[in-house]
């Protein structure tokens, strides 16, 4: 992984340039720029908020069972952040080498840049999303959690992990076109099988096997952990996840790798 890790350090200025156009190109053309990055999530937030916590007045169990109640807003934006960074990453990974197919061409571009600069862009707003929700939990509770210090560990796990499925997808849609529009309909399915808008403890157990056996239902535990619980995640959701990406990391990389070659006669 060192090694792998160093090819694309090698080329940090060319991905840095990547990265910096897209977090521009996001808000070109707008008055407020790249606060606009903040004021969404923020925006986000305060639906939830007064959706749930005030409207529906949804009690949650696990953060105390008071109604009405924030807790359930602030549960559900919790496991939004990263899942939306996941999704984001997925989406535009995977389409990723068709869109640049000018770049692909050129012999000497290095294409695992691309998504690569997609991964790091996607967890820079999914950052800038946790800063405010931490913000705001500093404020409503007065206390912070300790186990967010813990947080850049999970940040790092999801790096590896977009950034595989990144590569992996890539490649296969380069192959077969069909690939993408699957992409949305599967990360739908996804959506509803990992525990953001509901408690798993409300799942009925036939049903929590199918929950488990999906590796994003890790990475929304471990941040509701160490963000809203202000507990160690279970060691087995640390390990599930970490094998998961490793895994991911090392089958997209190197199927990336050996079709790499081809790219350029497909497009």
């Amino acid at each position: 992984m060192k090694t792998r890790l160093a090819h694309i350090l090698f080329h940090r200025h060319l991905l840095w340039e990547f990265l910096r156009r897209d977090l521009q190109a996001r808000y070109v053309g707008s008055a407020m720029g790249f606060f606009w990055s903040v004021i969404n999530p923020l925006i986000l937030l305060i639906v939830y908020s007064v959706v749930f916590g005030f409207i529906l007045q949804v009690p949650s169990p696990r953060l105390g069972g008071r109604a009405p109640s924030l807790d359930f807003a602030f549960y559900i934006f919790c496991g939004l952040l990263p899942w939306y960074a996941f999704q984001e990453s997925l989406i535009r990974s995977t389409t990723c080498i068709i869109d640049n197919k000018h770049l692909i061409k050129q012999v000497r571009f290095p294409a695992k840049v691309l998504p690569a600069y997609i991964t790091l862009s996607s967890l820079i707003n999914q950052l800038i999303g946790t800063v405010i929700l931490m913000a705001v939990l500093l404020i409503s509770r007065r206390e912070f959690p300790v186990t967010f210090l813990a947080f850049p560990l999970v940040l790092f796990l999801e790096l590896v992990f977009f950034f595989g499925t990144g590569l992996l997808f890539a490649t296969l849609n380069t192959y077969l076109r069909d690939i993408a529009p699957l992409m949305s309909i599967a990360t739908l399915v996804m959506m509803w099988a990992t525990p953001m808008f509901y408690e798993i403890d409300i799942v009925p157990p036939a049903w929590r096997p199918v929950l488990y056996a999906n590796p994003l239902t890790y990475m929304i535990l471990i941040h509701h952990h160490l963000v809203l619980f202000n507990s160690w995640p279970p060691l087995g959701y640390w390990l599930v996840f970490t094998t998961v990406s490793g895994i991911c990391f090392v089958l997209g990389y190197r199927i990336f790798t050996r079709c790499h070659p081809e790219f350029a006669d497909l497009l």
